[in-house]
This record gives structure tokens, C-alpha cells and sequence, in this order.
């Protein structure tokens, strides 16, 4: 789902180089039956889901202080099921019967995560996460001959734009950067390159992960960052260097939706390109990863020694 806009958008520049007249009610026929494809798809997953789900709602707090945490992620790992704490610590999450088995995973970084087995989930309420004791690594000390480069892609044409288009909160969507072997790169800055933001402003987790088989692995960073973004703003850069993150091999960048808004279809969209690093995404919180060979608007600026 996340990628029939741009996909349709290509068929359209394709059908535009060739015979436009001959080509259109072929077009026009095949974008038809897809329509009919996902239609058929919806009413299903939505009578399955009246059927055999179960709908949980609760807060989440932080086991000493008594604080709410927002942002929290909850999902049953490796399943499309899953939300995203609110502001207030609030959440609600709709879960199949089918998984009633299954466990779900609480975490966000700077607490131990928490599991809770999805049958005994109806008599918790409020969940309360410990802080992590785990000390922070050491300051990072940089080399001082360093050379300066720029990672990812730093699409700024709005000819062509892709996107969230999954309504799920915990969906994410990023691309991947590629380094040389046997150096050292230290990120100084990251960077996301919008066509449009219909939304007065919105926050965004920045998330980089280690790169395992061609997806993201484990999380790099050490603490958590967040990032606004406002109305029709193009272009966000964030300063990298006070979480002191470093990187040997490629790994990825990407952006999680955390806020439950309305109209989420197409409300963000990036700038993009048919070539460049390729994209990778999840329709929600801690669900399995896909990749697509288009590029995105997103960009590291990192340095390592000469």
C-alpha cells in the first residue's frame, strides 16, 4: 500500500513518452482492475477484522516516576500488528484473535523493554516501563585530518514525490547510505527533503539502524531523536553530532510516524528519484522490513580520516 502512488505516478510518465492515445485505455483499464483488486482486499480485511478482533487500550508510564512516556512502541515483533504510544502516554491497538498466543513487545530507548503475552494483555491497564541502567558509551573523539562528504540521496525535485501512505502508526520509511569499506564515518548531520507537509506541524522519530542482509538491523544510536516538521516546509536538517554516532559499514536513515492525525494519506510526501540509494519501509511498529529500488529525500553529511 505504501507505494501505489509513485507506482502509478511511473505508469503515467511511461504512458506520457510513448503513444499517449493508444496507450490511455490500457491504462485506464489495468488502474481499474487494481482499484477492484484493493477494494475486494479492504472489505475482506475489514469483515475478518469485525469478526475476530479485539481492541486494547491503555497508558503507559514510567515505572519510577509515575511520568507518562509518549512515543512508546508496541507491537507483536515480525507481525503487521502494532501502534505508537501518544503524547499523553495513551494508546489503543486492535489485535486478531489469531495472535491471542503471541507476545506483545513494549520499548522505547532509555527503558528495558517489556513483554506481555497477548491473552493476560486485557488485565493491564497502565504499563510501567523501567529506566535502563545501561551506561552510555564515551564521548567520541574524531581524528582531526578528516574529509567531509554527504551520504543518501538529496532529492529536491518535486517532479516526482512518494510517501506514507499507510495509516498505521510505527510505520517507517527510510533509505539506505553507503560508505566505504574499512573507514570510519562520523555523522554530523542528517537531512529530509519534503515536497509537501499538509499538516501544521508534526513530529517525527529519526531512527538509524545497522544494515543485516540488505534491511535494517539493531538501532546505532544511543539516545532517542525527534524532529518537527511544519507546513510546506522543504527541507529539515538535524545536528547529528551531540549523540556521537559512528558507522563502519552502510546502514540506514529513515523517518517513524508517531502521531495519530488525520488524513495521513499523502500528507507527507518526499521528493524522489528512479535511481539512487534504494528506499526500505514497515507498515508499523516492530513489523517485518521491505525495500523498493527507488530513491527518497533523505541525506547524512558525515566525515571520516583522510
Amino acid at each position: 500500500m505504501m507505494f501505489f502512488y509513485f507506482w502509478n505516478y511511473f505508469i503515467i510518465k511511461a504512458i506520457c513518452c510513448n503513444n499517449y492515445a493508444s496507450s490511455y485505455a490500457s491504462y485506464k483499464s489495468t488502474r481499474m482492475t487494481i482499484k477492484k483488486l484493493q477494494f475486494l482486499a479492504f472489505i475482506i480485511l475489514c469483515c475478518t477484522a469485525n469478526v475476530s478482533a479485539q481492541t486494547y487500550a491503555g497508558i503507559v508510564t514510567d515505572a519510577m516516576s509515575g511520568e507518562v512516556l509518549p512515543f512508546v512502541s508496541i507491537a507483536i515483533p515480525g507481525k503487521a500488528v502494532g501502534t505508537i504510544a501518544q503524547l499523553d502516554g495513551s494508546f489503543s491497538l486492535t489485535i486478531p484473535e489469531a495472535f491471542n498466543n503471541d507476545t506483545l513487545r513494549f520499548s522505547i530507548i532509555g527503558y528495558t523493554a517489556k513483554k506481555i503475552v497477548v491473552s493476560s494483555f486485557i488485565k493491564q491497564t497502565n504499563i510501567k516501563l523501567m529506566p535502563d541502567e545501561t551506561e552510555l558509551e564515551a564521548i567520541v573523539i574524531r581524528p582531526r585530518n578528516m574529509k567531509n562528504t554527504k551520504l543518501g540521496n538529496d532529492f529536491n525535485s518535486q517532479a516526482i514525490i512518494a510517501g506514507f501512505t499507510s495509516d498505521d502508526l510505527g510505520s517507517e520509511l527510510g533509505t539506505v547510505m553507503k560508505v566505504k569499506s574499512n573507514k570510519t564515518y562520523y555523522l554530523k548531520s542528517c537531512g529530509f527533503n519534503f515536497a509537501q507537509i499538509n499538516y501544521d506541524s508534526i513530529i517525527f522519530r529519526i531512527n538509524i539502524y545497522n544494515l543485516e542482509n540488505g534491511l535494517p538491523g539493531k538501532l546505532l544510536q544511543q539516545l532517542p531523536i525527534y524532529v518537527t516538521a511544519y507546513r510546506d516546509q522543504r527541507k529539515v536538517i538535524i545536528d547529528l553530532k551531540p549523540y556521537g554516532i559512528t558507522v563502519d559499514d552502510d546502514f540506514v536513515l529513515s523517518l517513524e510516524w508517531l502521531q495519530d492525525l488525520p488524513d495521513k494519506t499523502k500528507a507527507v510526501m518526499f521528493c524522489a528519484g528512479f535511481f539512487g540509494n534504494k528506499i526500505v519501509y514497515r507498515q508499523v511498529a516492530q513489523s517485518a522490513w521491505e525495500d523498493f529500488p527507488v530513491g527518497v529525500g533523505m541525506w547524512c553529511e558525515a566525515e571520516y580520516e583522510k
